[in-house]
């Protein structure tokens, strides 16, 4: 069974490509996803991490983490 980051790395990209989260809007905030899948705040960063370095997401301090468009 893969890591729990990982997984929930996938779930945040089934949502994006389901069209839960849209391009140019932001993902629910760390202490949303923390609480609503019972995870640490690590795990949900680093999560977040993996997806803004493999082009998903990108993170702007103060602001949040945003869905990038696919291209």
């Amino acid at each position: 069974m893969p890591p729990v980051w990982l997984q929930l790395a996938a779930i945040l990209v089934a949502r994006m490509e389901a069209g839960r989260y849209r391009p140019g809007r932001a993902i629910p905030s760390l202490t949303q996803l923390t609480q609503e899948f019972g995870v640490s705040r690590g795990t949900v960063a680093k999560a977040t991490k993996y997806l803004a370095d493999t082009g998903r997401v990108k993170s702007v301090h103060g602001r949040g983490v945003f869905v990038l468009p696919r291209e």
